[in-house]
């Protein structure tokens, strides 16, 4: 049985230390390539923590790569993981990544942003080099307000926005506004990053099943859930769209319990067919739902610029426990300025178009390739491929590992079952390739797997 020396005194997570202690075995060569992890009940009763400690470490670790999941066997040690002295395997060199975290960088709209820039630095205003308020500067919270609505449809009231350096940053911020003492449901499977980031913060996690690609509130009262982190424009990784009734079901419990719904909007921009259900916040009226969104997609992940929207009974909490904003000044005033001109809108507007180039590439190339079958997203920026062919479903990954293709598996994310054919979906992210390098990248994957 894998044993490891945890802290609980440490102000590092009890699941950052038991993934930092499996990285290292595996880098070392302790933990060889297949080896099987052990189960998260009987390592979670070894080690003396919760089932969600591991949980959230074993999810971490296959959202790096260390590790892959496979439907009812377990966790076992990645092919393409790190070898000791953190070099990986001979040969494997990422060519094309399909990974979904991905952005564009090629069309970002460099001359207006530096000439934005230059005139804010260039009106010296001293008062851009102070702390500001902590919520951010309230003109730009006046710009997000409009524009949110006008692409969103969604009113988030300009005293209630709350701009900051990252979702990360901004989810890690609102734990102790909501409480730590609250039991936060999240997507199970879902956003690893977001599991570890809440429970860094303190929180004590909720992982909690889906039911028709969306959470099942019914745990949410049952276990006594104080807040719940959902992203119903697009269900990571099943792709699925909540549904209206399961929206409703969700603000029911909401209503019911007094817990706090965070809504991460990431990608709602980026629609490409079918209506977008409304928001959970325009639904609410804002009284329980904590919207988030973030221009890494729609700009750059560089940035790291997000915002969020309180509800109005958070907002002096969040005043009092928080008092400076994360994001610079000089940083706020030029993306005040970037969406007042309507550059912004009009680079969504052209990545919608860049976007759905690529997806077609996708579906153009599957088809071409007798690769499998499609499934195009409504919204967001990866495509769900069910492969055909005769390749075994757990050797996909590994075989697109050595032909130079990096990409993960929906059964990597534990949310299919063993022998169904769910088990030969991958997810092919298109945000960080052009055209071109899809074509190849899709033409690594026809040779490796046909």
């Amino acid at each position: 049985m894998f044993t490891c020396a945890l802290d609980a005194r440490s102000r590092v997570p009890l699941c950052e230390q038991l993934c930092a202690a499996f990285r290292a075995e595996i880098e070392r060569g302790a933990l060889a390539a297949g080896e099987r992890l052990p189960s998260k009940r009987e390592l979670a009763l070894h080690l003396g923590v919760s089932t969600s400690t591991v949980e959230t470490a074993y999810a971490q670790l296959v959202s790096e790569g260390y590790c892959e999941s496979r439907p009812r066997s377990g966790v076992y040690v990645s092919e393409t993981a790190p070898r000791p002295g953190g070099e990986k395997p001979e040969g494997v060199r990422v060519l094309w990544d399909f990974l979904t975290g991905a952005a564009d960088a090629e069309h970002f709209p460099y001359a207006t942003w530096a000439r934005l820039m230059r005139e804010v630095l260039g009106e010296q205003d001293k008062s851009l080099l102070l702390m500001g308020d902590a919520q951010g500067l309230p003109g730009l919270r006046e710009a997000i307000s409009a524009l949110t609505k006008r692409l969103r449809g969604v009113e988030l009231p300009p005293e209630c926005v709350v701009v900051g350096a990252g979702t990360e940053t901004l989810v890690s911020a609102l734990v102790p506004v909501i409480g730590r003492e609250r039991l936060f449901a999240v997507e199970s499977p879902g956003y690893p990053r977001v599991w570890r980031i809440l429970s860094t913060s303190g929180a004590r996690l909720l992982p909690t099943p889906l039911l028709g690609g969306a959470i099942d509130p019914r745990p949410l009262y049952t276990e006594g859930a104080g807040a719940a982190y959902v992203t119903p424009s697009r269900q990571f990784p099943t792709g699925a769209q909540m549904s209206a009734r399961r929206r409703e079901e969700l603000l029911r419990w909401s209503r019911d319990t007094g817990g706090y719904i965070l809504e991460d909007d990431c990608d709602g921009e980026f629609r490409f067919s079918g209506a977008a259900q409304p928001t959970l916040r325009a639904l609410d009226g804002g009284e329980q739902v904590v919207y988030m969104n973030t221009f890494a997609r729609t700009l750059a992940p560089g940035l790291r610029l997000s915002f969020m929207a309180l509800p109005q009974a958070l907002v002096g909490r969040y005043r009092m426990l928080h008092s400076a904003c994360s994001v610079s000044g000089f940083e706020q005033e030029t993306l005040r300025r970037f969406i007042e001109g309507g550059h912004l809108e009009r680079h969504v507007a052209r990545m919608r178009v860049v976007y759905r180039g690529r997806l077609q590439a996708i579906e153009r190339l599957a088809r071409a390739y007798a690769l499998g079958e499609v499934e195009a997203p409504q919204a967001g920026l990866y495509a769900l491929l069910r492969v055909g062919g005769k390749t075994p479903a757990h050797e996909l990954a590994p075989r697109a590992a050595r032909a130079g293709v990096r990409l993960t598996r929906l059964a990597d994310y534990g949310v299919v079952r063993e022998g169904s054919e769910d088990e030969r979906v991958v997810l092919l992210g298109f945000a960080g390739m052009g055209e071109e390098e899809i074509a190849k990248g899709m033409a690594a994957l026809r040779d490796a797997w046909m």
